[in-house]
């Protein structure tokens, strides 16, 4: 395409700040999880949209936190490589939280030269005397080319935003065909699927020592047949995932075919088993059956 713009942009914060959210705003479709627990993201994912002669990826990363696991050392590794060659960096604030100030420091890190503009969040909730100090914080950084406020769950002001991104992309080739909305794998945005699943259903920590793999997939022109395993760490965590009598893993493949069915257009066979696989967040087999580390 002639005049063409392409621009990788990274969108950062803290965990549960949003950032899923907004980028499932911004490309009209579901390619990251979200859920109402922080860190479900746990690798960088990238979605792309076009408009008119331009086209945005997205990297969606995992909230940055202090890592004291293996599994999430690799998480505060995988956000560490999220920004570093990106043309905008979009950090995202939530106007509700209690303590602002760790996301605002991380723009003390953002010197590669990037177009960098801040994203306050859940506007609509939050009280305005916290609007006001984030903003009166953020004065003291002249290098943020924009703030804006917004309420990515209502997609109240996404359009400033894409505007903003399409004015400052350079001129470049497009990375991805057109009409890509995602570059995940067919197989590990199915496991995605379940997985957000299994943090909307299971309570506490449970759902951060499970992963999703997908076994099998075959789809014909109008049915898709998708084997999947849930793995957990313990033999306890596997009959909680069952539920009494299968109704938890019930409700489970319930809800997650519901969303297939959106993105694969056709009639969904899903069968999902539980495994158990002692210390898999220590294991690199592991760590790349589920999508952490390629």
């Amino acid at each position: 395409m002639q005049n063409s713009k392409c621009a990788f942009v990274a969108v950062i914060g803290a965990p549960n700040a949003g950032k899923s959210t907004l980028v499932n705003a911004i490309i009209g479709e579901k390619v990251s999880i979200v859920s109402p627990k922080i860190q479900t993201t746990r690798r960088q994912i990238r979605g792309t949209t076009e408009v008119g002669n331009t086209q945005l990826i997205f990297i969606d990363t995992p909230g940055f936190c202090n890592p004291n696991t293996p599994l999430e050392k690799v998480i505060v590794s995988n956000f560490k490589n999220s920004y570093r060659d990106c043309d905008i960096v979009l950090l995202i604030i939530d106007a509700t939280s209690k303590n602002v100030t760790p996301s605002i420091k991380l723009l003390e890190r953002l010197s590669n030269g990037a177009v960098i503009a801040v994203v306050i969040n859940k506007v609509d909730i939050a009280e305005k005397k916290s609007i006001l100090e984030i903003a009166s914080q953020l004065s003291r950084y002249n290098f943020v080319k924009e703030v804006f406020m917004i309420s990515a769950l209502k997609k109240d002001g996404i359009d400033d935003i894409k505007k903003f991104l399409i004015d400052v992309a350079p001129n470049a080739p497009w990375f991805f065909e057109a009409n890509t909305a995602t570059d995940l794998p067919v197989t590990l945005r199915l496991a995605e699927i379940t997985r957000e699943k299994l943090f909307y259903h299971l309570d506490k920590e449970l759902p951060y020592s499970v992963y999703v793999e997908t076994e099998v997939f075959h789809e014909t022109e109008k049915k898709a047949r998708i084997y999947q395993s849930i793995v957990v760490m313990k033999a306890s965590q596997k009959g909680i995932v069952l539920g009494k009598c299968g109704n938890m893993i019930k409700m489970i493949k319930h809800d997650a075919i519901e969303d297939m069915r959106k993105i694969l257009n056709k009639k969904i066979e899903l069968k999902i088993f539980v495994k158990v696989k002692e210390k898999w967040t220590e294991k690199a087999v592991h760590l790349r059956n589920a999508g952490i580390i390629d």
